[in-house]
């Protein structure tokens, strides 16, 4: 209600009003003096209306030369209006399984199936749900939105209108968008298109006007995928409250609605006969409010493991740990494959929602001992703790040499090897006899030229080799040899003195990114506990330097200081497949170190697993033609590198510059341009431009889904590398639902409240109207069209009157 008071003149002319006054009054004499003068019959009467009218029309004249204004004030309160953000980004456009019953009742609430303000049932299975014939299936949200605020019984603003105050309506999504208040034909045909979803920044806008141009409340129609906005949503709802601004927060989507992935699972590529085995599995859930979760772990089409979790837990790292014992059945089973199956189901009978997602991995079950030959120079503390680690292992028959020691304690009989075949073909017959070769820190003239050539072929045709670094013979005795061709990562000779001036300053090694679930690495069966574990073991206090990795190159370990000549982080151990065999690196000789307090806990766990890593595949065999991925979790958007090793029937480096692969996408339509591209892999030359066998090439990870790269170098050994892509966590197009919890902290935190659709009809009565002070100025424009016919009207009565009295 406003309250007028009187109304004030004022003056919008460019000059003063005292000397408009002047000249009036200087003109207004002028005319009494002129008329006062006229002759002839004109009486005195005649002659003073006749100046009136003159100074009347000059004195008019020079009022309004002043430019006068009537400006009148009225003060009063008005209501704030009620800010209206529909979301319509992409999340919008996602359709919902609706296995909940309770989702089910509020889309039939949204698309006025069943009355609306009758709520929802307490106990939904003695109420059955009339018309679901007539429910929509899968009914978009966006649809959903737009059915309950145009809803003919709810008429949500209409209601909030009345209650509360005008409207001000915008949609949102990486942006805000006014629409029109009083015509909903914008809504009707309104399309979920924004990339991302910036809520509180759209929320934040509002609040930030003027105190005077507050809201009285927002609210906010969405599914609450909030991923784009500078502000956070706790900042925004102490903001909102401090300005006492609640917001009221519509969430559209499924409750139960659930987002399942499997992350990784650590599984080994090679496992023995009835040894405990244990699988770490990592998967995301999310949007899932009940229900169960089961893992399942199937190897050769067997269930070996199961594991339930009931009820199911949310998260976006989940971990758990299952184990099985593999039996010889599982060494002959036909497919040596590895499956881990999960599922999530929510809800009960036909309506529930079951989410799958499964990771198969080939795993080979061994069931022989591994053959191993341990060479040193002298008994170093990792030599004799790895000797004896290895002699208790029952998986493993290992044989020892030592360089230096003495021939006759030598020849005292098993474990030892009293000495090497001379011949090229002797040794090699003794040589490969066994599955892996650890040389310590053995001199570069122990094994001739011949030999170390042969210990080239060991590796190449699917012999293991690990190398422990020493401080005076090796690897610098054989930079420039045959053995240095197949080891992991390039070095100049280097070495160390025997007792160095200095005090060392100890150090950890550290887990390369991509070796964090690396079987290699496990000293704990919880990812959790083993990451702890790496960065609290003991210190070590030497490392041999390395240049630079080879191509293809895995690396485990490594220093938190050191970088080679590339600026890459120093490998302290590393890998790679030579061939059929694989070779380790290990840059140091303190591994010993570990043992404090522990004893072999993880000592032995660790050397066990290098053993097994490095040894295993001349026992199970590899294939000529090997494919890696340098990430666990390819995301669309983002690019990865493919790594491929290639070699012919004869173990000989592939030598072209080129190798043609196919990129597949599984299970896609065939008009898709992603179904099926081609993919160059470009050769890695070594010094000179010397074959390696090693190729690479560039994937761009452009859309989600399964794909399978196809090699076939025409070995006889083609191969397939099978990755998935999926959407980062907070896309918009990623599968999850409403974020419930998120949107009800926010609202209830800002002094509003959070609404499904069986609240709607109670909405309009919990928005409280809000006032704010207001004064307006009214101004009247005294230089108008009356005004002009005043002028006029004098000038006319003046000239009549003159032609009357007989005047010029």
């Amino acid at each position: 209600m406003t309250t007028p008071l009187f109304a004030e003149l004022s003056f919008r002319g460019w000059f003063p009003w005292w000397l408009a006054a002047l000249l009036g009054l200087a003109a207004a004499g002028w005319v009494v003096v002129l008329y006062f003068r006229e002759g002839g019959r004109v009486g005195l009467p005649a002659k003073t209306f006749l100046a009136i009218i003159r100074v009347a029309t000059v004195a008019a004249i020079a009022f309004l030369l002043l430019r006068p204004v009537f400006v009148k004030e009225s003060k009063g309160d008005r209501r704030r209006p009620v800010a209206v953000l529909v979301d319509v980004s992409q999340s919008m456009d996602r359709d919902d399984p609706r296995p909940n019953t309770a989702d089910q009742w509020r889309a039939a609430i949204a698309f006025d199936l069943i009355p609306a303000d009758k709520g929802i049932p307490s106990d939904l299975n003695a109420t059955p749900l009339a018309a679901t014939d007539k429910l929509p299936d899968r009914p978009k949200r966006l649809e959903v939105a737009r059915a309950a605020l145009t809803h003919p019984k709810l008429k949500l603003f209409d209601k909030l209108r009345d209650a509360a105050g005008p409207l001000e309506i915008a949609t949102f999504g990486s942006r805000r968008t006014g629409r029109e208040t009083g015509d909903l034909t914008w809504l009707k045909t309104a399309t979920a298109t924004e990339p991302s979803t910036a809520l509180a920044d759209a929320v934040n806008e509002l609040v930030g006007r003027d105190e005077n141009d507050l809201p009285t409340a927002v609210f906010v129609v969405t599914d609450g995928r909030e991923n784009a906005s500078r502000v956070g949503l706790d900042d925004l709802a102490r903001e909102c409250a401090r300005l006492k601004v609640p917001l009221h927060v519509y969430g559209v989507g499924s409750s139960a609605f659930g987002q399942l992935r499997l992350r990784d699972v650590a599984v080994p590529d090679s496992v023995f006969v009835d040894d405990l085995v244990s699988i770490p599995v990592r998967y995301r859930v999310a949007g899932v409010t009940d229900g169960k979760a089961e893992i399942v772990i199937s190897y050769g089409g067997n269930e070996v493991a199961k594991k339930v979790i009931d009820p199911v837990q949310t998260g976006d790292d989940l971990r758990e740990t299952l184990s099985f014992i593999p039996t010889k059945q599982d060494a002959m089973a036909p497919k040596q494959e590895l499956t881990v199956t999960v599922k999530v189901t929510s809800g009960q009978g036909a309506a529930a929602e079951v989410l799958t997602d499964e990771i198969l991995k080939p795993v080979r079950v061994v069931d022989r001992k591994l053959k191993v030959l341990v060479v040193d120079s002298v008994p170093r503390f990792d030599f004799k703790f790895l000797q004896r680690a290895l002699l208790r292992d029952r998986r493993v028959e290992a044989e020892f040499h030592l360089t230096d020691a003495d021939r006759s304690a030598l020849k005292s009989g098993v474990p030892w090897v009293p000495e090497f075949a001379k011949g090229r073909e002797a040794f090699r017959k003794e040589l490969f006899a066994y599955d892996l070769v650890v040389l310590g820190d053995v001199p570069g003239t122990f094994f001739n030229q011949e030999q170390q050539e042969v210990v080239k072929e060991f590796v190449s045709e699917g012999g293991g080799l690990i190398q422990i670094a020493g401080r005076w013979n090796a690897p610098a005795g054989w930079a420039k040899g045959p053995i240095a061709d197949v080891l992991p990562v390039e070095f100049d000779p280097v070495r160390f003195p025997i007792e160095s001036v200095q005090r060392p300053s100890g150090f950890r090694p550290v887990v390369a990114p991509g070796a964090v679930r690396a079987p290699l690495l496990s000293l704990e069966d919880d990812p959790l506990d083993n990451a702890k574990t790496w960065r609290t073991l003991p210190e070590i206090f030497w490392a041999y330097p390395v240049k630079r990795l080879r191509p293809a190159c895995e690396v485990f370990l490594q220093h938190p200081t050191l970088r080679t000549e590339d600026d890459k982080p120093m490998p302290l151990l590393a890998g790679h497949y030579f061939g059929k065999g694989y070779v380790l690196f290990l840059g140091f000789d303190e591994t010993w170190r570990w043992r404090f307090n522990e004893a072999d806990r993880f000592f032995g766990r660790f050397w066990s697993q290098a053993v097994y890593a490095a040894g295993v595949p001349r026992t199970v065999g590899t294939k000529l033609t090997q494919l890696s991925l340098d990430t666990t979790e390819p995301v669309r958007g983002k690019a990865g590198q493919v790594y491929a090793r290639l070699f012919t029937k004869d173990f000989a480096p592939v030598t072209a510059d080129e190798v043609e692969a196919r990129l597949v996408k599984v299970a896609a339509d065939p008009n898709d341009a992603a179904a099926d591209v081609p993919v160059k892999l470009s050769a890695v030359r070594g010094p000179g431009g010397a074959p390696t066998g090693e190729y690479v090439a560039t994937l761009p990870f452009n859309t989600e889904g399964r794909f399978q790269l196809k090699v076939d170098p025409g070995n006889g050994a083609p191969a397939n590398l099978d990755y998935r892509v999926g959407l980062p966590p907070d896309d918009e197009r990623a599968p999850g639902g409403m974020a419930e919890g998120e949107m009800r902290k926010l609202a209830e935190a800002s002094g509003g409240r959070f609404y499904r659709e069986e609240d709607l009809a109670t909405l309009a009565e919990q928005v409280k109207p809000q006032t704010v002070p207001f004064t307006t100025r009214t101004e009247y424009v005294m230089w108008n069209k009356w005004a002009l016919m005043l002028v006029v009207g004098l000038l006319t009565l003046e000239w009549v009157a003159r032609k009357f009295n007989g005047l010029s």
